[in-house]
């Protein structure tokens, strides 16, 4: 099991939409506090199909992170020790030994420090949240990496973070984002239902939740349909959806991008980091014809197995990231 599930965290990172999230299907010499902790491993896999697919190879992923130079100059920063020291298995050493919180100088939130030296993202912005908590999860990542290595793929929160500073303060890329979730809307899985039956008789009944939560937000018309070209958006849901989106802060554009990428439907994912739905139901929209088949024909060890696993810790991750940005304890 530890072996199938290094693999896909390894698959996740290299195919990420800049996100990963750590924890509990982890190496065996991951910390299993993690589990307890953060609650799944929330890494980004390289099984997105299809239409998000493409959007996820263009956003790239942060892999390697930066903390400020010492003396010596930018040859002590992390991003050049974990980019430089990459081993083959997607590991690098382990350089430091102390990690804390640390408050942001002029009320610039929370951050994390190695060894006493300000955590930076891969574009050297400072990495600051205005979430203690979400820092202290941040700081976990780091600290429950084995005495060794680092493992970047067991550290999404890290990346998620890193991709809303780096990237979604960027108008251009919030707005490839927005046009590339609003393009392929129509196609959305949720609106996509199979032919009468039993396979569309669970389709109606897990997306229901899901459906009537958009058109209380989104508005009336938004209906499934059997068409393989995908349903008639009406032009007020779509305007409405689209200014959604605009409105979204970059934590919530970034969580919102990946959790429709991994559930290829819009409607899920928005739904899932605006609380209408948990991630169990997210994960059984996202799985609903898949799961079906399984039920029909059996499930494949080592396949369906950890792929419903992988779809599990995708879908968490972005919610993850928000439940702990609202955390103001």
């Amino acid at each position: 099991i530890a072996r199938f599930a290094t693999h896909t965290m390894r698959r996740g990172l290299e195919r990420l939409v800049g996100t990963a999230l750590t924890a509990g299907i982890a190496p065996s010499e991951a910390n299993p506090g993690a589990a307890r902790g953060i609650g799944a491993i929330l890494s980004r896999s390289g099984a997105t199909s299809g239409r998000f697919a493409r959007c996820g190879e263009l956003t790239g992923s942060h892999s390697s992170f930066a903390t400020e130079a010492n003396d010596a100059g930018d040859a002590g920063s992390s991003s050049d020790r974990v980019g430089v020291g990459m081993r083959g298995d997607g590991t690098a050493p382990r350089f430091y030994k102390k990690v804390e919180v640390v408050r942001v100088e002029n009320g610039g939130g929370w951050g994390v420090a190695l060894d006493g030296r300000a955590l930076k993202t891969p574009e050297r912005a400072a990495l600051a949240v205005p979430s203690k908590s979400l820092a202290m999860a941040i700081a976990a990542e780091w600290e429950w990496q084995s005495g060794r290595s680092i493992r970047p793929f067991t550290m999404p929160l890290m990346a998620l973070v890193a991709t809303s500073i780096d990237q979604m303060t960027q108008e251009e890329v919030r707005d490839f984002h927005v046009r590339k979730l609003l393009e392929f809307f129509p196609t959305d899985v949720v609106l996509i239902k199979h032919e009468p039956g039993k396979l569309a008789d669970r389709q109606a009944e897990i997306h229901a939740p899901i459906l009537k939560w958009a058109r209380s937000e989104l508005g009336p018309g938004v209906e499934p349909t059997e068409s393989l070209y995908g349903a008639q958006i009406p032009e007020e849901a779509m305007a409405a959806a689209e200014k959604r989106l605009r409105a979204m802060d970059p934590f919530e554009l970034t969580a919102t991008f990946n959790a429709a990428a991994s559930a290829k439907s819009l409607l899920t994912g928005m739904a899932l980091i605006r609380g209408a739905i948990d991630v169990e139901h997210a994960e059984m929209s996202a799985r609903v014809e898949e799961d079906f088949q399984i039920d029909e024909w059996g499930l494949v060890e080592g396949g369906h197995d950890i792929d419903k696993a992988d779809i599990a810790v995708r879908l968490a991750a972005p919610r993850a990231l928000m439940s702990l940005l609202r955390d103001t304890s």
